[in-house]
C-alpha cells in the first residue's frame, strides 16, 4: 500500500494505527507518519468529505441535543470577526458555495450590505437545508413550518425578529451554544486522523530535539526556531506561528556562561530572547503544525547531556514520570456534563507527589481551521479559530470559548497541565515540565492521542 493511499484512509477512517506507546514510539524512530502526509489536493478532499458527514451526522445529533427544531444562522451575527461572518456560517455551507466566490479577506468591515441566510429544519427523520432570499421569505417558511425552537445569533438581530414576529419571537434562543457544538464535535475519521497529525508532529519535534538539528555550544534557540520553520516547509506543512522555545539552565550554570546570563530570570528564558544552547540545558518547545484543518499543539522537552553524561540523569528521568503521574491525575477530572470552572476547581484538590513544586492545570479547545479552493482560482479561508470549553476565562475576541461551556464526548482538546519539580541544583523553582498534547473525550473520558513523553526524554548527546 502507498503511504499517500494509508493516509487517506485514515483520514476517512478506514484504516486505523496501533494505539500503543510502543507502537507510536517506532512510528516516530523512522519517520513513518511524515512519509504519509497527503497531497494539498487530496487534503482538501477529504476535509469537504468530513464536512458533509458531519452535516449528516452531526448536526441532527445537536440540534435534537439542544431541543432546537430550527435554526437560522447570518452572515453577518458574529460580532467578535473582523467581517461580522465568523466560522459557524462558513463551515456550513456548501463546497463551492457561490457566494463565496469573493474571498473574506478582500471584504473591508461592514461591506456585506445584503445578509445570507441558512435555515436549518429537522422534520423528525431529517434536517432540511433551505436557503431563504430574504427577511420576508423566512416569516414565511417559519409560519408554514411552525418550529417550537428557534435558535437565532443574538447579535444584530432586531430585524430577524421583526421578520419572526411576536409569536415566534418567544420561541428563540441563542444560537451560540448549538453553534460551538456544531464545530466542536467531531465524526470518528476526524479523530483517527487526528491521531495521524499528532504523530506528524511528535516526529518533526523529535528530528529537531536531536543533534540532526542542535550542537551544544553553537545552535542558538533562534537557529532551532527557524530549522524547524524550514522542515514545516520542507514537508509541506501548513503553519501559523514561529514555535516557542525556552530553555531552562540550573543555576550554577547560568553564570559559567556570561554572555547569556542577563537573559535568565529564575533560571530561565523565554521565546522572544536569542541564547546559545549548552551542555546541560533544558529546551521546551510549544509548537503546532497545521494539517488536514487541524492543528496540533505540542510541549515537548529535551535534555542536554552535560560533560561526561551519557544519558539522563536519574533526578530528571523521575521528574518526567512524576510530571505524567499528575498529568493523568488531571485527566480524571475531565467528567462529561463538567463546565471549564468545575474541571478546574475539582483538579486543585488533586493531591500532588511529595516533590511537586507547583502544579496547574490548562487545556483549550485545539485551533482549527476551514480551507475551501473554488473553481474560479480563490481560495477562502477563515485562518483559526477555537470553538467550545477552556480553563481560562476566554481566549482573544475571534474565539467562541468559554470557561462556562459543558464538556461533551467527541470533542477535543489541547492538554497541557504544567507542573514544576523539585530537582536537586535546579534552584528553588525547580524543573518545569508543562507536557501538552491533543486529546479526545469519548463516553469513557479522557484518551491521549499518540502521547508523546510518557516516559522518555529527548536527548541531545
Amino acid at each position: 500500500m502507498s503511504t499517500s493511499l494509508r493516509m487517506l484512509l485514515l483520514a476517512g477512517g478506514l484504516l486505523s494505527l496501533p494505539v500503543s506507546a510502543t507502537a507510536d514510539e517506532v512510528a516516530v524512530d523512522h519517520g513513518e507518519y511524515q512519509r504519509s502526509i497527503l497531497p494539498m489536493r487530496q487534503r482538501v478532499q477529504v476535509m469537504e468529505d468530513w464536512w458533509k458527514r458531519k452535516e449528516q451526522v452531526v448536526l441532527p445529533q445537536i440540534m435534537r441535543e439542544q431541543s432546537v427544531d430550527m435554526w437560522i444562522v447570518r452572515n453577518d451575527e458574529a460580532d467578535k470577526y473582523y467581517n461580522n461572518e465568523g466560522p459557524v456560517y462558513t463551515s456550513l455551507l456548501p463546497a463551492n458555495y457561490e457566494g463565496m466566490t469573493t474571498p473574506s479577506q478582500y471584504a473591508s468591515p461592514g461591506s456585506q450590505q445584503v445578509p445570507r441566510f441558512m435555515l436549518f429544519h429537522d422534520n423528525g427523520s431529517n434536517v432540511d437545508y433551505i436557503e431563504p432570499s430574504s427577511y420576508k421569505h423566512i416569516s414565511e417558511m417559519v409560519a408554514d413550518l411552525e418550529p417550537s425552537r428557534i435558535a437565532i445569533g443574538e447579535h444584530n438581530n432586531a430585524a430577524m425578529l421583526e421578520a419572526l414576529g411576536e409569536k415566534f419571537s418567544m420561541r428563540t434562543v441563542d444560537s451560540w451554544t448549538l453553534g460551538v457544538r456544531w464545530l466542536e464535535t467531531m465524526v470518528p475519521e476526524q479523530v483517527t486522523a487526528y491521531r495521524d497529525v499528532q504523530g506528524v508532529a511528535n516526529e518533526l519535534i523529535a528530528e529537531g530535539f536531536s543533534n540532526a538539528a542542535i550542537i551544544p555550544g553553537v545552535t542558538t534557540t533562534d537557529d532551532l526556531n527557524w530549522w524547524f520553520r524550514q522542515r514545516m516547509l520542507d514537508l509541506d506543512i501548513e503553519y501559523e506561528n514561529h514555535p516557542s522555545i525556552r530553555v531552562q539552565r540550573r543555576p550554577a550554570y547560568i553564570d559559567k556562561f556570561p554572555d547569556d546570563a542577563a537573559e535568565f530570570v529564575n533560571g530561565r528564558v523565554g521565546n522572544g530572547s536569542n541564547v546559545t544552547i549548552q551542555r546541560g540545558d533544558i529546551i521546551s518547545i510549544d509548537s503546532d503544525v497545521f494539517m488536514l484543518g487541524m492543528v496540533t499543539d505540542s510541549h515537548q522537552h529535551v535534555y542536554v547531556l552535560d560533560a561526561g553524561e551519557q544519558d539522563i540523569p536519574d533526578e530528571l528521568q523521575s521528574a518526567l514520570e512524576t510530571v505524567n503521574e499528575v498529568q493523568d491525575q488531571y485527566a480524571k477530572e475531565f467528567v462529561i456534563g463538567r463546565t471549564g470552572r468545575e474541571i478546574v476547581a475539582s483538579s486543585d484538590d488533586i493531591k500532588r507527589p511529595a516533590r511537586v513544586v507547583e502544579s496547574e492545570l490548562a487545556f483549550h479547545p485545539p485551533p482549527m481551521f476551514l480551507r475551501r479552493y473554488l473553481l474560479g482560482g480563490y481560495m477562502f479561508s477563515h485562518k483559526t479559530y477555537v470553538a467550545g470549553m477552556t480553563s481560562g476565562p476566554g481566549y482573544y475576541p475571534t474565539s467562541i470559548v468559554s470557561n462556562d461551556h459543558k464538556l461533551y464526548a467527541n470533542t477535543l482538546y489541547a492538554f497541557e497541565p504544567h507542573t514544576w519539580v523539585a530537582v536537586r541544583g535546579w534552584g528553588d523553582h525547580g524543573v518545569e515540565l508543562g507536557m501538552g498534547q491533543i486529546v479526545v473525550v469519548d463516553d469513557a473520558g479522557l484518551q491521549y492521542l499518540n502521547r508523546s513523553q510518557k516516559s522518555k526524554w529527548h536527548v541531545v548527546r
